[in-house]
């Protein structure tokens, strides 16, 4: 499913960000700005549409997420994407909003709407519309988006709908649904390549909820999807040009230590363990993953989480700061190779690096303007303004990133001169 763009307001320091999802689009700002913030954002968007409607009251009750900020204190919850080329439409835009608890009337779920065109020469037809307390759908092709249908102020037109099995917009109705994206802040690897002796009972390989442990999940694509594996494989060769192979070794769990294994509703103990060994052209031997650097176990685990992503249809996975850990000469092709994988999966990443901004497409950078009010509030930089960035910086004598960066800690002339560049 391709998202063109996520629009969100309300949320924690967040007021009203849009932001339209290239193949790599980055969130720039300085430190404790709001990047997180936005993508967590959407990561609460989306599970709401998931969550059933006592969790959604929930969800609407949460304090920490609610705007704090006295610029947006009674702001509403709002969340809107767009999708392109799903089943047969051209576009759908699906929103909603809904008033906090700390709001008068709250919580409630206030909007609600999905657009629909079906080429590029239509307007958009509503197919589903809804005030607080009535809800309207389009029954049939050649109907109005009039047919009335009751709804709870903690429930969703778009999780009602999916019940109807005759509805002739029922396949887009299930793909809003059951729409997936992965955020991860830290893509920590202190656990991800320990051996994994104990699985939670339902674990599933391909689960990226679940802790990624990479070498036993890079054994199974290997076996399922090997094309995938060789493209994780050789992305990594290409960014670290002093590594030749790596192999995965299973092991079997030797029976004594199986008998004694946890057996309980929560865990059981693996059949096999798995270890992962790096092959680098100046060592006589292979070596354990645990001797790479961090850098090396990021970017694996990062190719492995983005390939996960693929495998399971996910629209979009966020990446906090890929940039750490990594000598600041081979980004521009860690960014080159990360871009060949972000086919099917958009990818966003947040930094506060000018070092791997130097790498992006100025026209995919959405710049966080500084401001004095504590509002997070996130502005493409404008494709007419982007040959003017680039000689300006060349004219300091600066790469873009630096240029920036030195522009946003700067003073009121500078923070100007950012805005003249932004939309």
């Amino acid at each position: 499913m391709n998202i063109k763009y996520i629009k969100l307001d309300g949320f924690r320091n967040i007021a009203n960000v849009s932001i339209n999802t290239e193949s790599i689009t980055s969130l720039l700002s300085i430190n404790s700005y709001g990047k997180s913030n936005f993508l967590n954002g959407i990561i609460f968007g989306i599970n709401f549409i998931h969550a059933i409607p006592n969790y959604k009251t929930n969800m609407m009750k949460d304090d920490a997420y609610k705007p704090i900020n006295k610029e947006l204190y009674l702001n509403n919850f709002s969340f809107e994407m767009e999708l392109l080329n799903i089943h047969g439409f051209t576009s759908a835009i699906y929103g909603y909003s809904f008033a906090w608890e700390n709001n008068i009337d709250g919580p409630e779920i206030i909007t609600e709407y999905l657009k629909v065109k079906e080429n590029d020469s239509q307007k958009y037809t509503y197919f589903i519309k809804r005030d607080k307390k009535s809800g309207f759908y389009k029954s049939s092709v050649s109907s109005s988006c009039t047919k009335k249908m009751k709804i709870e102020n903690n429930e969703l037109l778009i999780n009602k709908l999916s019940a109807y099995d005759n509805l002739y917009f029922l396949d887009l109705i299930k793909d809003i649904n059951n729409i997936n994206v992965y955020v991860d802040s830290h893509f920590n690897t202190n656990e991800e390549y320990n051996i994994q002796m104990f699985l939670q009972r339902n674990y599933s390989d391909y689960n990226l909820n679940e802790t990624t442990n990479v070498p036993r999940i890079l054994f199974k694509i290997k076996k399922d999807y090997p094309d995938k594996y060789d493209l994780i494989v050789n992305t990594l060769k290409d960014i670290f040009s002093f590594i030749k192979d790596i192999k995965v070794v299973e092991f079997g769990v030797n029976k004594e230590i199986l008998a004694l294994g946890i057996n309980n509703e929560q865990f059981v103990t693996a059949n096999n363990i798995y270890q992962l060994y790096v092959l680098e052209e100046n060592l006589n031997e292979p070596v354990e993953i645990s001797n790479m650097s961090d850098g090396v176990r990021r970017v694996l685990l990062i190719l492995t989480t983005l390939v996960l992503a693929q495998i399971n249809h996910y629209s979009l996975i966020a990446i906090e700061e890929p940039e750490n850990s990594l000598n600041p000469k081979i980004l521009q092709r860690y960014l080159a190779t990360l871009n060949s994988f972000a086919k099917n999966t958009k990818i966003i990443i947040t930094s506060h690096s000018p070092y791997l901004i130097n790498y992006m497409n100025p026209s995919n950078i959405y710049i966080g303007l500084p401001n004095n009010k504590g509002v997070a509030i996130f502005k493409k930089i404008k494709d007419k303004s982007i040959d003017k960035l680039l000689l300006d910086a060349k004219n300091m004598d600066m790469l873009v990133g630096d240029y920036l960066f030195s522009l946003m800690s700067g003073d009121d002339t500078d923070l100007k001169t950012i805005d003249n560049y932004v939309e």
